[in-house]
């Protein structure tokens, strides 16, 4: 998905950088069940993420990703009606979680209708001699092009997330929030991070 190697591995920072936050948070003491729970599935989500940045077919297939973060969805969405608090945050992980679902669904040529195509491997002519190169095989997706405007919409939706989170992030300047504003720089980070992953994969 990502063609260039520095850029991946600054997507694959963010991606374990976000997972151990929310592990800590999920393991914390003084989380409750919903904080549990969000972070255990942020802490899936990033995981599921990192086996997508290396490679152009996500290490779980769809038909188990896209039910997995359908559920993730719906637990989000049960917080938004039943808790008060947190509900724009419960709101957008909602979102987040679905758009998971898409992009299981892009990866699958089955579902959008994209094609898989073959890189790497071939020959080389050396003065009139082929001979043939050792390279290995990669495979690539070629979507659709209205899926490509799909991940390209969803891409900029998260450009503009991020920003959200930075500014909420750092309205706040007593020490007390720190934890908020920890919470939102992770958000942040994770946002980039997306938005990088579907601005890369338009086709």
């Amino acid at each position: 998905m990502i063609s260039d190697t520095y850029l991946k591995w600054a997507v694959t920072v963010a991606f374990v950088v976000t997972a151990v936050f929310w592990v800590a948070r999920a393991a914390a003491r003084s989380a409750s069940i919903a904080g549990r729970i969000t972070g255990l599935l942020h802490v899936l989500m990033s995981l599921a993420m990192l086996t997508m940045v290396w490679s152009s077919l996500p290490g779980v297939s769809a038909s188990v990703g896209m039910p997995v973060f359908g559920a993730a969805a719906v637990v989000f969405l049960g917080l938004l009606v039943t808790r008060r608090e947190h509900r724009v945050e419960n709101g957008y992980h909602a979102l987040m979680m679905a758009t998971m679902v898409w992009m299981y669904a892009v990866m699958d040529p089955s579902i959008v209708g994209g094609s898989q195509m073959q890189g790497g491997g071939g020959a080389m002519d050396m003065g009139g001699m082929t001979m043939p190169m050792s390279m290995p095989m990669t495979m690539t997706m070629r979507l659709p092009s209205w899926a490509g405007y799909v991940d390209l919409a969803v891409g900029l939706a998260y450009v503009a997330l991020a920003a959200t989170w930075v500014a909420y992030a750092y309205r706040a300047v007593a020490v007390s929030h720190h934890s908020r504003r920890l919470t939102g720089a992770m958000q942040a980070v994770m946002a980039v991070a997306m938005a990088v992953m579907f601005l890369s994969y338009t086709g």
